[in-house]
């Protein structure tokens, strides 16, 4: 066969997430959502209908449009003094491969949580890395812990991925627990990585932030994906030095040329007080459907669950009806509900389904009562 793929992409295949979705039937109840089923709100929708009526479709700055980045250099006082300690990504997605493009050298390993987002190690791989989990603990409610990361850092680690509010879990950073961890990384001289596109849906105390206790030792990854409800529009941002933000703005140049010119116009408009105020709205309307799946969900005899700190995914653990895999199968097959089966983010997660309260609230009601009458019996 002449079209052979290269080795790196041995195992690289679509997430379990994917493939449950595809399999899923028409007109499933989907509490597996990655996005929020409110509408861009209008001052993002309308703004990005301007930028094509008054002819801004062609290139911005490589690194993004100056005005949009110093907006969100606004956001990261500690980390960014201005627009140059900011470049914009095709979603948060590109910022995470941009970031490990930048700082991984082959060979390297980079540290990432486990349950956690199943980009990280694939991009790791991508750039030729070598990924190694470290565990986040049920029994510490999955928030990190510094010794389990100590423990697994070498001469070789390259970076530490850290994520809060963590998708599938929900949970954030214990400050006394973060501040460990990052004067070992700089006594090391080992990058953090700090994912943070849920960082804007907390309905607690919003903790701490990796930028402002060690605003020289890592990158910021963020978006408004999940905030705004603009995942199609595809913006996301990288936060840091200038020093490492100069080498991924080179390698932008030749992966996508620049974010697209109208998502950015329109992105610009959820810094504006208008955004802001549909930002805390659908804020409002997130923790009402937390609260209404919290309440839905006790009703199902022995499974147990967190409620989260932030995002919008309950993390429940459903072992007392078999394995994560055949239960998410049993109920999409029999109750049509999509939920994501716990081992899609790493091996530790067995016995666990991820739900999202961010559908809405009929089918939440509706969605999780399925699941019950098909775990437990009518």
């Amino acid at each position: 066969m002449i079209l052979r793929p290269a080795r790196r992409l041995e195992g690289i295949e679509r997430t379990l997430i994917r493939r449950i979705f595809d399999a899923a039937p028409p007109g499933a109840i989907n509490l597996g959502l990655g996005q929020p089923d409110l509408p861009t709100p209008p001052p993002m929708a309308l703004a990005g209908v301007s930028a094509i009526v008054e002819g801004r479709t062609g290139y911005t700055s490589t690194a993004g449009d100056p005005e949009l980045r110093a907006a969100v250099a606004e956001r990261y006082p500690g980390v960014a003094s201005g627009a140059d300690n900011v470049v914009i990504t095709v979603g948060s997605q590109e910022g995470i491969f941009l970031a490990c493009l930048a700082m991984l050298d082959s060979g390297s390993e980079m540290l990432y949580p486990e349950p956690g987002y199943p980009a990280y190690p694939m991009v790791a791989r991508l750039v030729g890395a070598k990924p190694v989990p470290y565990p986040l603990r049920a029994d510490g409610g999955f928030s990190l812990r510094a010794e389990d990361i100590e423990r697994r850092l070498t001469l070789r680690t390259g970076a530490v991925i850290l994520s809060a509010p963590s998708n599938p879990t929900g949970a954030g950073h214990k400050t006394p627990e973060l501040e460990r961890l990052l004067s070992v990384l700089r006594s090391r001289n080992v990058p953090w990585i700090s994912d943070e596109v849920y960082a804007a849906i907390t309905y607690d105390d919003r903790g701490a932030s990796p930028g402002e206790i060690s605003p020289e030792g890592g990158l910021v990854i963020s978006g408004l994906s999940k905030e705004m409800s603009m995942t199609g529009w595809r913006v996301g941002w990288v936060v840091g030095p200038q020093a490492i933000l100069s080498r991924i703005v080179a390698a932008q140049q030749y992966i996508v040329t620049c974010a697209s010119s109208v998502s950015q116009r329109a992105a610009l408009a959820a810094f504006t007080s208008e955004g802001r105020a549909y930002g805390k709205r659908y804020l409002a309307r997130l923790l009402e459907r937390r609260s209404l799946m919290a309440l839905e969900l006790s009703e199902i005899p022995n499974v147990r669950f967190a409620v989260p700190h932030g995002g919008f995914y309950f993390f429940a653990d459903v072992s007392a009806y078999g394995s994560a895999l055949e239960t998410a199968r049993r109920i999409l097959e029999r109750a049509n509900v999509i939920t994501i089966p716990g081992p899609a983010f790493g091996a530790g997660a067995e016995g666990y389904l991820r739900l999202s309260f961010a559908a809405s609230e009929q089918d939440i009601v509706h969605g999780v009562r399925r699941i019950r009458r098909e775990l437990t019996g009518p």
